[in-house]
Protein backbone atom coordinates (compact mmCIF):
# COMPACT_ATOMS: atom_id res chain seq x y z
CA UNK A 1 0.00 0.00 0.00
CA UNK A 2 1.57 3.28 -0.99
CA UNK A 3 1.83 6.30 1.24
CA UNK A 4 -1.08 8.17 -0.36
CA UNK A 5 -3.51 5.28 0.22
CA UNK A 6 -2.35 4.88 3.83
CA UNK A 7 -2.82 8.59 4.52
CA UNK A 8 -6.22 8.59 2.85
CA UNK A 9 -7.44 5.58 4.84
CA UNK A 10 -6.15 7.13 8.07
CA UNK A 11 -7.93 10.42 7.43
CA UNK A 12 -11.17 8.74 6.38
CA UNK A 13 -11.34 7.08 9.79
CA UNK A 14 -12.06 10.47 11.38
CA UNK A 15 -14.90 11.58 9.13
CA UNK A 16 -18.54 10.68 9.77
CA UNK A 17 -19.60 7.40 8.24
CA UNK A 18 -23.18 8.60 7.67
CA UNK A 19 -23.06 12.39 7.30
CA UNK A 20 -26.78 12.89 6.59
CA UNK A 21 -28.33 11.55 9.78
CA UNK A 22 -31.16 13.54 11.36
CA UNK A 23 -29.84 15.83 14.08
CA UNK A 24 -32.33 14.72 16.72
CA UNK A 25 -31.60 10.99 16.47
CA UNK A 26 -28.31 9.44 17.34
CA UNK A 27 -27.65 6.11 15.76
CA UNK A 28 -25.10 3.57 16.77
CA UNK A 29 -25.95 0.76 14.42
CA UNK A 30 -22.33 -0.14 13.82
CA UNK A 31 -21.90 -1.54 17.34
CA UNK A 32 -25.14 -3.52 17.40
CA UNK A 33 -24.22 -5.59 14.36
CA UNK A 34 -21.90 -8.42 15.25
CA UNK A 35 -18.82 -8.14 13.09
CA UNK A 36 -16.11 -10.69 12.83
CA UNK A 37 -13.11 -9.60 14.78
CA UNK A 38 -9.60 -9.97 13.36
CA UNK A 39 -7.68 -13.13 14.23
CA UNK A 40 -5.28 -11.21 16.50
CA UNK A 41 -8.03 -9.71 18.67
CA UNK A 42 -8.00 -12.28 21.51
CA UNK A 43 -4.20 -12.75 21.60
CA UNK A 44 -3.81 -8.97 21.80
CA UNK A 45 -5.56 -8.79 25.16
CA UNK A 46 -3.81 -11.89 26.49
CA UNK A 47 -0.36 -10.58 25.51
CA UNK A 48 -1.20 -7.18 27.01
CA UNK A 49 -2.11 -8.75 30.36
CA UNK A 50 0.96 -11.00 30.37
CA UNK A 51 3.26 -8.10 29.46
CA UNK A 52 1.82 -6.10 32.35
CA UNK A 53 2.48 -8.92 34.80
CA UNK A 54 6.01 -9.47 33.46
CA UNK A 55 6.83 -5.78 33.71
CA UNK A 56 5.60 -5.70 37.32
CA UNK A 57 7.71 -8.73 38.27
CA UNK A 58 10.75 -7.36 36.39
CA UNK A 59 10.35 -4.02 38.13
CA UNK A 60 10.28 -5.69 41.53
CA UNK A 61 13.25 -8.03 41.00
CA UNK A 62 15.48 -6.11 38.60
CA UNK A 63 14.79 -2.43 39.19
CA UNK A 64 14.54 -2.50 42.99
CA UNK A 65 10.94 -1.26 43.05
CA UNK A 66 9.07 -1.84 46.29
CA UNK A 67 6.45 -4.59 46.33
CA UNK A 68 3.64 -2.14 47.07
CA UNK A 69 4.57 0.03 44.07
CA UNK A 70 4.91 -2.97 41.76
CA UNK A 71 1.53 -4.40 42.79
CA UNK A 72 -0.09 -0.97 42.64
CA UNK A 73 1.29 -0.34 39.15
CA UNK A 74 0.08 -3.71 37.90
CA UNK A 75 -3.35 -3.13 39.46
CA UNK A 76 -3.68 0.32 37.85
CA UNK A 77 -2.55 -1.15 34.54
CA UNK A 78 -5.20 -3.87 34.85
CA UNK A 79 -7.85 -1.20 35.47
CA UNK A 80 -6.71 0.68 32.35
CA UNK A 81 -6.68 -2.50 30.26
CA UNK A 82 -10.15 -3.41 31.53
CA UNK A 83 -11.47 0.02 30.59
CA UNK A 84 -9.85 -0.19 27.14
CA UNK A 85 -11.36 -3.66 26.63
CA UNK A 86 -14.78 -2.40 27.70
CA UNK A 87 -14.84 0.57 25.32
CA UNK A 88 -13.68 -1.58 22.40
CA UNK A 89 -15.86 -4.66 22.99
CA UNK A 90 -19.05 -3.15 24.44
CA UNK A 91 -19.34 0.32 22.92
CA UNK A 92 -22.24 2.53 23.94
CA UNK A 93 -23.21 6.06 23.05
CA UNK A 94 -22.81 7.23 26.65
CA UNK A 95 -19.26 5.92 27.06
CA UNK A 96 -18.22 7.06 23.59
CA UNK A 97 -19.61 10.54 24.26
CA UNK A 98 -17.63 10.74 27.49
CA UNK A 99 -14.50 9.67 25.61
CA UNK A 100 -15.01 12.31 22.93
CA UNK A 101 -15.48 14.96 25.61
CA UNK A 102 -12.30 13.83 27.41
CA UNK A 103 -10.39 13.77 24.15
CA UNK A 104 -11.60 17.31 23.50
CA UNK A 105 -10.58 18.48 26.96
CA UNK A 106 -7.12 16.97 26.93
CA UNK A 107 -5.43 18.09 23.70
CA UNK A 108 -7.76 20.86 22.48
CA UNK A 109 -8.32 22.43 25.90
CA UNK A 110 -4.60 22.32 26.66
CA UNK A 111 -3.73 24.01 23.36
CA UNK A 112 -6.37 26.68 24.04
CA UNK A 113 -4.90 27.17 27.52
CA UNK A 114 -1.40 27.67 26.04
CA UNK A 115 -2.80 30.16 23.50
CA UNK A 116 -4.61 31.93 26.37
CA UNK A 117 -1.31 32.27 28.24
CA UNK A 118 0.77 33.38 25.25
CA UNK A 119 -1.77 35.86 23.84
CA UNK A 120 -1.75 38.15 26.86
CA UNK A 121 -5.33 37.45 27.93
CA UNK A 122 -4.00 35.50 30.89
CA UNK A 123 -1.84 38.41 32.05
CA UNK A 124 -4.77 40.85 31.75
CA UNK A 125 -7.11 38.53 33.71
CA UNK A 126 -4.40 37.98 36.35
CA UNK A 127 -3.94 41.72 36.83
CA UNK A 128 -7.72 42.20 37.01
CA UNK A 129 -8.84 39.26 39.15
CA UNK A 130 -5.71 37.94 40.83
CA UNK A 131 -3.59 34.83 40.24
CA UNK A 132 -5.84 32.16 41.78
CA UNK A 133 -9.02 33.37 40.15
CA UNK A 134 -7.20 33.86 36.83
CA UNK A 135 -6.03 30.25 36.84
CA UNK A 136 -9.52 29.01 37.66
CA UNK A 137 -11.12 31.19 34.96
CA UNK A 138 -8.59 30.06 32.35
CA UNK A 139 -9.20 26.39 33.17
CA UNK A 140 -12.97 26.77 33.04
CA UNK A 141 -12.95 28.71 29.76
CA UNK A 142 -10.27 26.75 27.87
CA UNK A 143 -11.16 23.25 29.00
CA UNK A 144 -14.89 24.01 28.74
CA UNK A 145 -14.46 25.07 25.12
CA UNK A 146 -12.30 21.97 24.55
CA UNK A 147 -15.09 19.77 25.96
CA UNK A 148 -17.68 21.44 23.71
CA UNK A 149 -15.45 20.96 20.66
CA UNK A 150 -14.89 17.30 21.58
CA UNK A 151 -18.62 16.75 21.98
CA UNK A 152 -19.26 18.49 18.64
CA UNK A 153 -16.72 16.23 16.90
CA UNK A 154 -18.34 13.19 18.51
CA UNK A 155 -21.80 14.30 17.43
CA UNK A 156 -20.58 14.72 13.86
CA UNK A 157 -19.24 11.14 13.98
CA UNK A 158 -22.41 9.81 15.67
CA UNK A 159 -20.23 8.95 18.69
CA UNK A 160 -18.56 6.08 16.84
CA UNK A 161 -14.88 5.75 17.70
CA UNK A 162 -12.37 5.47 14.86
CA UNK A 163 -11.22 1.97 13.96
CA UNK A 164 -14.03 0.36 15.95
CA UNK A 165 -14.13 -3.34 15.13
Amino acid sequence: MNMKNRLESFIRGWFPKEPKLPRDKLKMAESKVSKTKPWWWKPLWIVTLLATIVSGVAGFFLLDVSLARAVGGVALSFLGIGFAYYIRVRPSIRVNRALYILLGITPIGFVLWIIWAISGIGRWVTQTAGPGQSLLISWIVCYGIGALIGDWIGKRRNYILPMTP
